[in-house]
């Protein structure tokens, strides 16, 4: 394949000097996110040593006392999909789409599908933070603790309030009832062109048929105008 052809000629001076190994790697890659939010949209893995929801994540094994046994850094994809999160919304565009019946082949329902998808993966992704807790710890009880001043004695005064996650969590479920009903309205709008068009199509039938029965009946009509044969007895 030729791969800045294969690009187009706005990058053609910043392709023609990379090697072969990373054009084929580019191309790879830019393919891969044509396939769906399963190939873009979980978290990179950053290794068992720094990934936030490691507690989660089905590499590392444990210990009969129930903790984690992490492991070597090379037993992780580091720098690639999360596999939990990958795994997991690959199993919720499968669910979709049995289940609400779209046509993979339909891209438009396949774009709200993929839109659903990511919303759980999004979802899920808050629940872990409310699992595990915040950067600070926070999140487990659906509360933040903040200090928003100091006195004279340096005693900090602290307000608690719901945790930005749990607020998130909302936003999420009503975009997920948006687009459902998106999927309601692209469907009804299809059921209505549909029956359009078989009434379009009813409806040339009888004016086909009618036009055929008005041509039966004038050439009915023409041959009973016709004069009759008149016998000449012969002399």
């Amino acid at each position: 394949m030729d791969l800045i052809k294969y690009f187009g000629g706005t990058h053609n001076d910043y392709l023609s000097k990379l090697p072969q190994e990373k054009l084929n790697r580019i191309v790879t890659k830019s393919n891969s996110y044509k396939n769906g939010v399963h190939t873009s949209s979980p978290i990179m893995c950053m290794g068992c040593k720094k990934c936030p929801f490691i507690s989660k994540c089905p590499i590392p094994d444990r210990d009969s006392n129930g903790a984690l046994i992490l492991g070597d850094e090379a037993d992780y994809p580091v720098g690639r999909e999360c596999i939990m999160e990958t795994i997991f919304v690959e199993q919720k565009l499968i669910d979709y789409i049995t289940y609400l019946n779209v046509d993979p082949a339909n891209p438009v329902e396949m774009s709200i599908v993929n839109e659903l998808s990511l919303i759980d993966l999004y979802k899920n992704r808050c629940l872990l933070v409310l699992s595990h807790g915040d950067k600070k710890g926070e999140g487990r009880d659906f509360l933040i603790t903040d200090v928003i001043a100091f006195n004279e004695n340096g005693d900090k005064a602290e307000s608690t309030k719901l945790h930005p996650v749990v607020d998130m969590i909302d936003k999420l479920e009503r975009r997920r009832e948006r687009w459902l009903d998106k999927l309601v309205e692209t469907r009804e709008a299809k059921a209505k062109m549909l029956a359009r068009i078989q009434e379009n199509n009813n409806n040339s039938r009888v004016l086909e048929e009618i036009s055929m029965l008005r041509q039966a009946l004038y050439e009915v009509d023409s041959k009973k105008l016709l004069p009759k044969e008149i016998l000449i007895d012969e002399e």
